[in-house]
């Protein structure tokens, strides 16, 4: 009988967690390359070895991660560790909230997906067409900053951003973890299987679960450390907006936040209308709520009411194009300066509710059949018209308030009477 020691087996993977070491550079589009050919993106199949392949990307996160956290910082963000006061050889959590929170009359919370980095929105773009910047919170907080919600408050909103997806805690580095760092930490081979995971020794308290984790930024981060009286402007992307609904569709958590929460968008959900159980918080999203889905349409385009259509679910709001037909996690960096301005028209006026819109599809009695080609073929919307008193139909512009529907046909009723 024979038996392998460890001293046999194959070292585990090691890599540098620097982009330079890596072998790769952030040339003058932000975009990362090659060093040995500037046209080459990141390489994930180095070898046919999956874990070596594995443990190169986490090094190449861990090195995206710091320069990300970088240009928050830069950007006038800080870090926090949460539970609040915890020590950093402690299990915490970190989340990005604005230096200055206490002061801020106004702030916006982004709950992200439970499977990325803190501040990481897609490697698809960070890795490749597109960018640092585009491909994580940089862009959207850059954007948030460069905005005044209110005409009395010129200063910008505050910004927080919670972390749902380093949530396993890493007790040898001492720091919280994706579920796909945690299948490429250190390993004593290179065939070891991943770390056991333990619900206690593995997990941060009162962030075990992304309803935890949203449940502490409300009642621990946003109670402690902002304004009293600050509005607040959610986003909730995928698992993240799902649990921001639940948190807000319980009677108790709207009780005590409902009167706070300026406007929630709902990005890439999968919480809809039926699964609403409490009356004030469905009436909350039908006047102060939007979802924006997958879609071909240019981002911002009316797609359903709050009661949903043939193709597209039923929200309880308004649902409008993100302008990203596929990957929920690009949607972000698509339509975040559509969402930010709607929060500003909605901060701007205390009364304020959402409009009725029409969308106007030129189609026949099907969705597939084609209609009358009055809509521009590259953008799908109808070109600026002159009408006879002066009236405007905006380019760019696939949605119309219903009462100007109800004007046009009876000025279409009058000639025919005429």
């Amino acid at each position: 009988m024979f038996r392998r020691l460890d001293s046999g087996l194959p070292k585990d993977a090691v890599y540098p967690a620097d982009l330079t070491g890596l072998g790769y550079f952030i040339n003058d589009e932000d975009e990362i390359r090659s060093i040995e050919n500037e046209k080459a993106y990141f390489k994930f199949f180095l070898t046919k070895n999956d874990r070596f392949n594995c443990v190169q990307r986490e090094s190449m996160n861990e090195a995206i991660r710091t320069e990300v956290y970088d240009r928050l910082t830069d950007l006038g963000l800080e870090k926090i560790r949460i539970p609040l006061g915890a020590a950093a050889n402690e299990p915490n959590l970190p989340i990005f909230a604005s230096a200055n929170l206490e002061t801020k009359k106004h702030i916006v919370m982004l709950f992200y997906e439970h499977t990325q980095d803190l501040g990481i929105f897609a490697h698809r773009i960070i890795g490749g067409r597109g960018g640092i910047n585009q491909g994580s919170a940089v862009n959207l907080v850059k954007y948030i900053k460069s905005q005044a919600f209110t005409t009395e408050n010129v200063d910008s909103p505050g910004i927080i951003l919670a972390n749902m997806g380093q949530l396993r805690w890493w007790r040898k580095g001492q720091k919280a973890v994706t579920q796909t760092s945690w299948f490429a930490l250190p390993q004593k081979s290179a065939v070891e299987p991943p770390y056991c995971f333990s619900e206690e020794k593995n997990t941060i308290p009162g962030n075990r679960t992304t309803a935890e984790h949203v449940n502490t930024i409300f009642n621990q981060v946003v109670e402690n450390l902002a304004h009293p009286d600050a509005k607040l402007s959610l986003i909730g992307v995928s698992d993240g907006a799902v649990q921001v609904s639940l948190f807000l569709n319980d009677e108790k958590n709207f009780e005590k936040w409902g009167h706070r929460v300026d406007a929630f968008a709902s990005v890439a959900s999968y919480f809809h209308a039926h699964e609403i159980t409490n009356p004030k918080f469905a009436d909350f999203l039908l006047k102060r709520g939007r979802a924006y889905v997958q879609s071909e349409d240019p981002v911002g385009v009316f797609m359903a009411d709050h009661n949903g259509s043939k193709k597209v679910h039923a929200y309880g709001c308004p649902v409008f194009s993100s302008g990203e037909p596929y990957y929920s996690e690009t949607m972000m960096s698509k339509a975040h300066r559509v969402i930010v301005d709607w929060f500003r028209e909605v901060a701007a006026d205390p009364e304020y509710e959402n409009p009725q819109f029409a969308r106007m599809d030129f189609g026949g009695e099907e969705d597939d059949e084609p209609g009358p080609q009055t809509w521009d073929g590259d953008s799908g919307v109808r070109e600026i018209e002159e009408g006879e008193e002066g009236e405007k139909i905006e380019k760019d512009q696939v949605t119309v308030n219903v009462e100007e529907v109800d004007e046009a046909e009876k000025n279409k009723e009058n000639v025919k009477a005429d």
